[in-house]
Parts: structure tokens; sequence; C-alpha cells
């Protein structure tokens, strides 16, 4: 399994071991060692142009009958794992490729990303709307793309009892969150609820409505304390195609609260509208706002809705249930 050089995968297997972090490397990837028992975590380097342009013009690698499996979790790792041709059957995520930036470095990336990516044997992607996006990208004789539903730790994720004290919580900071939209919908929320207290992890410059706090940043544990004090789980985005807030959600939903969620492509697949979250269209602040209210307002339809999410994670959306999808996707290419 490849990661980025300095994701120091030892260092997060100790602090696993303390409880610091959720599963025991990131992403929940060593559930893969359950089906491959040597598999190894590898950080690859920073990209070699003359590595990478050999590599570029490449056939597919390796032979698909037997020999090693190469995994990595997104596109960028793995365009710095495939400069290296590996051998064996090459299989790897797909996240970004499908974002609209229309920069040249961003064109020059995504073309050097395709070339590459069409030396796998088996690409996945996160959200279901994005397989057919991102195989048509790919082109006749690319790789299958196949959809994966991401998956979070339970046990560190741990269901906790809901809270008596209304809260709203939201936490987040991708380049597809939309920080504005939430913002205004909070702001409704304070003016309706004043009472109620809000916590918002985000690098926003935007100034918050009065009474709420901003933090830039959050532990996996502090994060965790936050989703047990939150009796709701707000995430606005803008529209994309890879369920950006999809992690937050699942987190959220494990810990057993109800989420509001911008309803972009694929995000659907991970919450249900009515039953363990609502879904508002982009940039509608005011539905958000409106679900958020009914909500806090509601403390037992609330708690429901959050023993309903904590059954769905985990019943679909575990990273050990990922994993298992992962190696039976390498099982059979």
């Amino acid at each position: 399994m490849h990661f980025a050089e300095g994701r120091d995968v030892s260092t997060w297997e100790r602090r696993h071991q303390q409880g610091e972090v959720p599963d025991r490397w990131p992403y929940g990837l060593d559930g893969l060692t359950k089906h491959f028992p040597t598999a190894k975590a590898r950080e690859v380097g920073a990209l070699a142009p003359t590595k990478l342009l050999r590599s570029l013009f490449l056939r597919r690698s390796g032979p698909v009958d037997g020999g090693s499996v190469q995994l990595s979790w997104e596109e960028d790792v793995a365009l710095r794992m495939l400069q290296e041709s590996p051998t064996g059957k090459v299989l790897t995520g797909v996240i970004w490729a499908t974002d609209t930036d229309s920069s040249l470095s961003a064109k020059v990336k995504r073309f050097l990303i395709r070339r590459a990516l069409r030396r796998a044997h088996l690409v996945w992607a996160l959200s279901r709307p994005q397989v057919d996006v991102v195989s048509r990208w790919l082109g006749p004789g690319g790789p299958p793309v196949r959809y994966l539903r991401f998956g979070v730790d339970p046990d560190f994720w741990a269901e906790q009892q809901f809270p008596q004290r209304p809260m709203l919580f939201s936490a987040g900071g991708d380049r597809d969150r939309d920080p504005a939209t939430l913002l205004k919908a909070i702001e409704i929320v304070r003016r309706t609820r004043p009472d109620i207290d809000v916590l918002v992890q985000s690098r926003t410059a935007l100034t918050p409505p009065d009474g709420v706090k901003i933090v830039p940043y959050l532990t996996h544990s502090e994060l965790r304390a936050a989703y047990g004090r939150a009796s709701v789980v707000a995430i606005a985005t803008r529209p994309n195609l890879h369920a950006s807030g999809m992690t937050v959600s699942l987190e959220a939903m494990a810990v057993g609260r109800p989420v509001v969620i911008t309803s972009t492509a694929g995000i659907d697949d991970y919450v249900a509208h009515g039953s363990t979250g609502f879904l508002v269209q982009p940039g509608d602040h005011e539905a958000m706002a409106r679900h958020i209210i009914g909500l806090l307002d509601d403390h037992a339809a609330a708690a429901t809705m959050g023993r309903r999410a904590r059954e769905r994670v985990e019943e679909h959306f575990t990273s050990a249930r990922m994993s298992d999808d992962i190696a039976a996707f390498a099982m059979t290419i």
C-alpha cells in the first residue's frame, strides 16, 4: 500500500495504539492485511521528471496473473507510484480528477494523471456518479472503474449518548466546502435559537455570526469529542462529483448524530434523507437552517435519527468492509 512521503504510517500506528487516531493505517487500509498478510505500507517520494516521463509511455503495468498487488488511495499518490513502474496488479482510487479547475497547471496535472491511470488495472471512485465520468475520461482501453463505498472506524468513532443540551457542530475544509452558505445558515439558526452553542472547524477567513466559535484545526480525539457534544452536524459543500463531506458525515453518524448536508452527486448513498439526516440543495442556506432548527427543537426525533445513523454505518460503511471490497476488486482482475 503506497502513501505519500511524509504520511509516516509508523507514527500513525503508534498513535492508533494510544487511542489518538482511527484505524491502524490511514483510511483504514490496514484492513487489507486480512486478505494480503504480507502487505506493507510504503511511502513514495516526490515526482521525478525523468522517471515520470519514461513511465508515461510504458504499457499497462505488469502481468495480471499472480504477482504483487500495488495500491494507492488517490490519484496524486498513484502518479508517484506509477513513475516507479510497479509490477503486478495496480489499483488506485480517484478523487480530484473530475474537478473543473481550468488553470494551465491543473490541465497539465490532469493530463499526466490520466496518462498514468490508463496503466492501472482497476480504478475506484467513492461516489457512484463519478464512476461514469472517470470511465469516459480515461477513454477506450482504460482500466475498469468501480464504485467503492467509503467507510470509517466504528470503534474509534464509537456511539455516544445523545446530549441533553442542544449544540450545532460543523467540520471540514476540503476545496469543495462552502463556508459562506454554512455561516448564512448558522446566522438564521442563531437568530431563532440564540441559546444554542455553535462550534465550527474551518480555516475560512469569513467573519462568523455572533456567538459562533471557529477553530482552524481539531485532532481526531477533539473531533470525536465535538461530535459527542453535538446534537446536529451540518456540512455545506459546493457542487462536486466526489461526495465532499462524506467523511465527516460518516464519522458523525457513527457517533450517533443526524447530519444536514448539501445534496451533491453521490452523497445520497451515504446520508439517507429523512432517515439519518437531511439533504439540501447547493447554496440553499435557508433550507439548511430550517432542517437544523427542526432537529434542535425536537430532541427525540434527532436522537432517533442518530441511532439510525449509527446502525447504517455499522451495516454499510465501516473501514473493514471497505477494505474487503478493495480486496475483492484485486481478486477479480
